[in-house]
């Protein structure tokens, strides 16, 4: 259960605990008034008398009152019963929620403080190398390569974090302008071929235009850069990644594909999570980037799906957009 939903149904059921209470109160207030008389009469003798105070027409009629009062306390007992089982149920779920979440936000310092923090203490050692003049005049420039790379790395991973928040706070709706898949796809290799050759992986790119669209180009790019950063990430050096741009007859699609550490079970049911990042032994990152990746796809009326037969085994990434958002 969602968390508003469960706050609503918490709320809901407190609210009718409340009203409970209340009603108990004022029909117990009311029994105790009635016994009170029914007992000034049996004092004076009048015992007709005291079964009009409790309710009866008459004395046998007695019997019947203490038949129905009996069924009501047991049925509003088995209902108070009911509804503390319900509250209980509402607070353990609400526990496991909150532990769930701070779990996730765990994960996410753990990644971010990975993926943020990295890049910058290798640009601050390489402006202080070359500040102090330590480095070689024939390797500044592969330095200052290697700068730039970090630099990017850390501007993914801000971008990353920032457009989850704005997720968060309001839902996306992309702003589509005509463009071409074909040149979306190049473009978004060619952002992320330094990042391969630090990685010594071959970028693969098979798609040929024109693939007419419309898309917001700024969200595309940031999924199409995502799902190949993450196929870099975890691909063995001298591999490669093949990313593929087809229109089939209902829909365009996108293949990333690398042959790398794969995904297991449980990763692949976890994958698009905020903030999942797999076991221990699958590297750095936020946990955002696929979660990205799903959430503007959506807003663009599409779906993604990960396949992989295991471990070692690589691991595909397809999206897949309606027609309706091309042209």
């Amino acid at each position: 259960m969602t968390g508003p939903r469960s706050s609503l149904a918490f709320a809901l059921v407190l609210g009718l605990s409340f009203a409970l209470l209340l009603w108990w109160t004022i029909f117990q207030l009311l029994a105790s008034a009635e016994l009170e008389a029914a007992g000034i009469r049996l004092a004076a003798g009048d015992v007709h008398g005291a079964a009009q105070a409790l309710g009866a027409e008459s004395v046998p009629d007695l019997h019947a009152i203490a038949a129905r009062r009996h069924f009501m306390f047991a049925s509003e007992g088995a209902f108070f019963a009911l509804v503390l089982v319900a509250l209980t149920w509402l607070y353990v779920a609400s526990v496991r929620r909150e532990a769930a979440v701070r779990a996730m936000q765990d994960r996410f310092l753990t990644g971010a403080t990975h993926e943020l923090k990295t890049p910058l203490a290798t640009m601050r050692l390489l402006l202080e190398s070359l500040r102090d003049g330590r480095v070689p005049e024939e390797k500044r420039e592969k330095w200052l390569a290697t700068g730039l790379q970090e630099a990017e790395r850390l501007e993914r991973g801000l971008d990353n974090v920032l457009t989850a928040a704005g997720l968060r706070a309001t839902r996306p709706v992309p702003r589509l302008d005509d463009g071409d898949l074909a040149a979306d796809v190049h473009a978004a290799a060619e952002a992320m071929r330094a990042r391969a050759l630090a990685g010594d992986v071959t970028l693969d790119v098979q798609a040929k235009g024109p693939l007419p669209w419309r898309r917001d180009n700024t969200s595309m790019q940031l999924v199409l850069r995502n799902l190949l950063d993450n196929a870099i990430k975890f691909s063995p050096a001298g591999s490669a990644v093949c990313i593929r741009a087809t229109q089939l007859a209902e829909r365009m699609q996108v293949e990333v594909s690398d042959h790398g550490r794969g995904l297991d079970a449980t990763e692949r049911a976890h994958a698009f999570e905020p903030f999942w990042r797999g076991s221990e032994d699958a590297g750095g990152g936020t946990g955002l980037g696929l979660h990205l990746v799903r959430q503007l796809v959506q807003a663009h009326g599409g779906t993604v799906a990960v396949h992989s037969d295991g471990r070692d085994r690589g691991c595909t990434l397809t999206i897949s957009l309606p027609l309706g958002a091309s042209t």
